[in-house]
């Protein structure tokens, strides 16, 4: 394992001497308008994190990190294929997902929340004589993004809890299908969905219910990498506890969030 990190080490002297290593960074996109090519970024928002987290790993790998925006179900297929060395989707580390990258130690971790206008969740709270939950919601339509843990979730209590799901590419799918009313809930990674809904007028979309973690809806969040190279996560693995040790990865997260990620 040393001796991964340390012929790491060496190819980026080695090439730092002559031209910056290049990284090239596939970051999620809350923007369904976003797409292959795009490097633009909306502040405030876990996408933005993101990309902050990435330069800095690249700053102190001496690398150049080249970031691409792509919605959620191309990175992993990306850095599988070796398009890109990291990929920020927001990626709980299942043992389906190891068997087609590796992944990092973890960034910060995550949880799913339902989302909705307070109408429909005060109807649904009538019906079910309680506040809503997921695990209390029956006969409702739902949108996720396709392919997430949340979407691998509901698919397996659908049937029984009389569920109907629609997909989006993107966050911003997902959150339009319920402003449209084409879905009663959206259900989503609670911090990917925070910079969205912060900007919602008070009386809109919003979080419903308490974060929930159970099975796969929650854990800690780790950066895909090509399963290959070693050396590459290695050294990203030590950037990461690095920034951890000198505070700069807290600093970063005080820029975009109002609150912690541990």
């Amino acid at each position: 394992m040393r001796l991964l990190l340390l012929c790491f080490l060496l190819l980026v002297s080695a090439l730092s001497s002559a031209q910056a290593l290049e990284l090239r960074v596939a970051l999620g996109s809350r923007d369904a308008t976003k797409g292959p090519g795009s490097t633009a970024v909306q502040s405030g928002d876990v996408t933005a994190f993101n990309e902050e987290l990435a330069r800095e790993i690249c700053r102190r790998l001496k690398a150049r990190c080249v970031t691409v925006n792509l919605p959620f179900t191309e990175i992993l297929p990306g850095v599988e294929a070796n398009r890109f060395e990291l990929g920020f989707g927001n990626f709980l580390k299942t043992p389906e997902r190891e068997k087609r990258v590796a992944f990092s130690d973890s960034i910060w971790r995550s949880s799913s929340r339902l989302v909705a206008s307070q109408e429909t969740a005060q109807i649904f709270a009538i019906r079910a004589g309680q506040d809503v939950s997921l695990d209390n919601l029956r006969g409702a339509r739902l949108a996720v993004i396709a392919e997430s843990q949340q979407y691998l979730y509901l698919a397996r209590v659908a049937a029984e809890r009389s569920l109907s799901l629609q997909t989006g590419q993107t966050i911003a799918e997902v959150i339009a299908l319920v402003r449209q009313g084409k879905v009663d809930f959206g259900l989503l990674p609670m911090l990917a969905a925070y910079g969205l809904l912060s900007s919602e007028p008070p009386a809109g979309i919003g979080f419903v219910g308490a974060p929930v973690t159970e099975g796969t809806l929650g854990g800690t969040v780790h950066i895909a990498l090509p399963k290959p190279d070693s050396g590459l996560r290695l050294a990203v693995n030590q950037a990461i506890a690095a920034m951890r040790a000198d505070g700069t990865y807290h600093r970063i997260v005080r820029r975009h969030f109002p609150f912690t990620l541990d």
